[in-house]
């Protein structure tokens, strides 16, 4: 007969402890709590949880489930405040609090939101996570009104909120830093001006070409870039809050006016049906991410020209020794380092994508905690990508074009296009020029003393590009004042 397996015990608080509270978290001054976690239920500290009902967790449940959450949600602090304060105005319209609770608790807010700013409010050892932080503090400041906050609002609605306000502001800033690079390519085109480029295919020479037409092909992309940001901002830009746990509250007994909530944080709507909110997570986010691998992209293959035509061998491109790294090794390197993490980041982003796109696939409709670890690769993708996008612009404000050297590899071949389509102006067929052309160019014969590359002027390329930019950037001005106005009347009435 098989021995029945032993269950172990549960990881109790050690007996030393202060108090005796249902559940438990590491203490982090026993070491750092790395994700994920391995914890040692022998040094504890007690963690009061929003869901508590008296009954115990095990403490190395409670470490895992908790995972690396103080640490991210620091980084929605703000708008985890922001939510909270529309959301008290919400439950006055409503009359579910009343004016002395509304206003203590507004003005309680109004002092976290400033201190959230300054990077001062973080979960402590005894909060679960940001909401439970806000909460456990509104409480010790403003005693019972801070234990009605929640009413009508689940961690659920809350969360989402937050990360949404969060995307909105950095899709903005995304948006700003696209157009600041698409900037940078097109004064380095403005100063390149008519300066011969070879342009290749499969990395062989093909046609003459400019700097200009090159920098700003990449400066063109940056544009459709910022408007695929845009279209992510506007995904992101509905109001998940009054959808609670993802079935929204009894409205006779909480007549909440979800309207007025995405119109007190500057959201276009809130998001309809309550039921989409959760079946909709990680969506918002995966579009963020995937506006953000677009821009990345571009900067990667940006980046490639920028390594090789800055190798002595190419010589088309300087960057000053300041961008440069050496070696450990060799003397006389310098280094495109800075262009080739511009390369690498981009698969960075795009891998935050993949983790983004996965995690809710295949999940059944409503909450799963599974959504708590969309936070960290949402985190991770957008910081890479705009970071990318700034030292792009960073370079090209300093980058130079060698003008000489792009020049004498402008080799006779490179005119054989230009050489058929003047046998075609001539009559002559066009298969039956590029056969005869071919001829020339195997025999060395290709005639090259009156040819010229002759490309397509670039000076309407800029004109146009800057027109978008321009577009895009009065479209930036008026979303970013449309937010800042309502984050101005929560926080400073």
């Amino acid at each position: 007969m098989t021995a029945a397996l032993k269950t172990p015990p549960l990881a109790t608080p050690s007996p030393t402890a202060a108090a005796t509270p249902a559940e438990w978290i590491l203490d982090p001054t026993a070491g750092a709590v790395m994700y994920p976690p391995t914890p040692s239920p022998k040094v504890l500290r007690p963690m009061k949880t929003l869901w508590d009902k008296g009954a115990a967790l095990d403490a190395e449940i409670a470490a895992y489930t908790v995972g690396d959450d103080r640490r991210i949600d620091t980084n929605i602090a703000a708008q985890d405040v922001l939510g909270s304060l529309a959301h008290v105005a919400t439950l006055r319209a409503a009359g579910l609090l009343d004016d002395a609770d509304a206003d203590a608790l507004t003005a309680a807010l109004r002092e976290l939101y400033d201190q959230a700013r300054a990077g001062q409010l973080a979960p402590g050892p005894q909060d679960e996570d940001i909401h439970s932080a806000v909460e456990r503090i509104l409480g010790e400041r403003v005693g019972a009104a801070g234990r009605r906050v929640h009413t009508a609002r689940s961690r659920n609605d809350q969360v989402a909120t937050d990360v949404a306000l969060w995307l909105r502001d950095n899709l903005l800033a995304a948006l700003a830093e696209a157009l600041d690079a698409a900037e940078a390519l097109a004064e380095f085109a403005e100063f390149a001006g008519d300066a011969p480029l070879p342009g290749m295919t499969h990395l062989q020479p093909a046609m003459p070409s400019t700097f200009a037409l090159w920098s700003l092909a990449y400066a063109s992309l940056l544009a459709d870039d910022a408007g695929i940001l845009r279209a992510a901002f506007d995904q992101a830009n509905a109001c998940p809050l009054g959808s609670a746990a993802g079935y929204g509250v009894p409205h006779r007994l909480a007549p909440i006016d979800r309207h007025l909530t995405a119109k007190l944080l500057a959201f276009a709507r809130p998001i309809e049906p309550v039921t989409a909110v959760q079946a909709g997570r990680g969506k918002a986010e995966a579009a963020a991410l995937f506006a953000l691998t677009q821009c990345a992209q571009t900067c990667s293959r940006l980046a490639a020209d920028v390594v090789l035509y800055v190798n002595p061998h190419f010589g088309w491109l300087s960057l000053p020794d300041a961008f440069t790294t050496g070696s450990s090794i060799m003397p006389q390197k310098k280094n495109p380092d800075v262009m080739e993490l511009v390369r690498g980041h981009a698969h960075v982003v795009q891998a935050a994508l993949s983790e983004v796109l996965s995690l809710p696939m295949g999940l059944p409709g409503g909450y799963h905690r599974d959504f708590q670890l969309l936070k960290a690769p949402t985190l991770r993708g957008v910081a890479a990508a705009r970071s990318t996008l700034r030292i792009t612009a960073h370079v090209f404000h300093h980058i130079e074009p060698r003008r000489g050297a792009a020049d004498a590899a402008i080799t006779p071949e490179l005119y054989a296009t230009r050489r058929a389509l003047q046998l075609v102006v001539e009559g002559v067929p066009f298969r039956d020029a590029y056969q005869a052309v071919a001829a020339e160019v195997r025999s060395g014969s290709l005639p090259v003393d009156n040819l010229s590359g002759d490309p397509p002027p670039a000076e309407e390329a800029l004109t146009a590009t800057r027109s978008r930019l321009a577009a895009l950037r009065s479209w930036h001005a008026d979303a970013a004042a449309t937010i800042d106005a309502a984050k101005q009347a929560l926080v400073a009435g």
